[in-house]
């Protein structure tokens, strides 16, 4: 899902205007062309071996780079740190290191909104909750998407400080917002959430009602079983969506009925592991039913 929702989006802005035309169009001659290739070559060589040293780096350096390198060397070493497959940090150097990263994503506040979002990016795979405090006040941040990012690190530190102010972003005019709340909602597992996702399910935006749905099957409200059984129909089919995209939305229904008691979707999960034309979503089901059995 959060491939989905944090997809790049078009930047504001259009192109620079063209230089204006010169009186009199010239060709570079061999004497210039030659010796600007080899500037062009020289050029693409450090900027590659550049971009390696960059990936190289540990995530103490890419911090580093963060807080002190000059221009966009700033934005883009953030962006490596955010999508780092795993944070090697000693336990003993850890606390420092988050530390430091909270202050940073609160010290650029205001600042580029590119560095906000990688960092609240980071700061939720993490898994530190030190950055909650920051996080909940970064959903007030004028970015959306650095809004949109906060609001799903908080989802993933699971702790129950998120809650309340995520239940306020289920009113926030963007959807993509919204849908996120009620996504990490259920990741938090706060009962005390029952109440806003139940009228979550009436969005107008089908992708929030779905996720509210999730949410609170994963609490364990059967609530959730009106809009979540149908998607589970091998017939159904959602206008526009791609397939894999409704392979993945089935799958995290199946998940979020798993400890769901009752006939009722129990029966859906039997007819998707049967029935449903993806092979993916099938196996799911199959998996979920002997995690099932008594």
């Amino acid at each position: 899902m959060l491939k989905d929702v944090l997809e790049e989006r078009p930047q504001e802005g259009s192109a620079p205007p063209p230089p204006p035309p010169r009186e009199r169009s010239r060709r570079l001659g061999p004497a210039v062309l030659v010796p600007l290739l080899f500037v062009l070559l020289a050029a693409g060589i450090v900027l590659f071996f550049g971009l390696l040293s960059l990936d190289s780096r540990s995530p103490h350096d890419l911090l580093e780079e963060v807080r002190n390198a000059p221009g966009e060397r700033r934005a883009m070493a953030a962006f490596e740190l955010s999508r780092l497959e795993r944070y090697d940090i000693p336990r003993t150097a850890r606390a420092a290191f988050v530390s430091r990263a909270v202050q940073t994503f609160d010290g650029e506040a205001g600042g580029d909104s590119r560095i906000r979002r990688s960092l609240a990016l980071t700061l939720g795979r993490l898994g530190d909750r030190h950055a909650v405090d920051s996080l909940i006040r970064a959903l007030e941040d004028p970015d959306p998407e650095t809004q949109l990012y906060s609001v799903w690190a908080l989802g993933a530190l699971r702790d129950s400080r998120g809650s309340a102010p995520l239940m306020e972003k289920l009113h926030q005019e963007d959807p993509a917002v919204r849908k996120m709340a009620a996504f990490s909602l259920g990741l938090i597992e706060d009962r005390a959430a029952v109440p806003a996702l139940r009228i979550a399910l009436s969005d107008p935006a089908s992708d929030v009602s779905w996720n509210a749905a999730i949410s609170l099957a994963r609490l364990g409200d059967p609530a959730a079983l009106p809009v979540l059984l149908p998607l589970l129909d091998p017939s159904w089919r959602a206008p526009g969506m791609p397939a894999r995209r409704q392979e993945e939305l089935k799958i995290n229904v199946l998940r979020s009925l798993r400890g769901l008691p009752g006939e009722a979707a129990a029966s859906a999960i039997r007819r998707a592991a049967g029935k449903d034309p993806s092979a993916r979503v099938r196996g799911e089901a199959r998996q979920i039913l002997e995690a099932r059995s008594p």
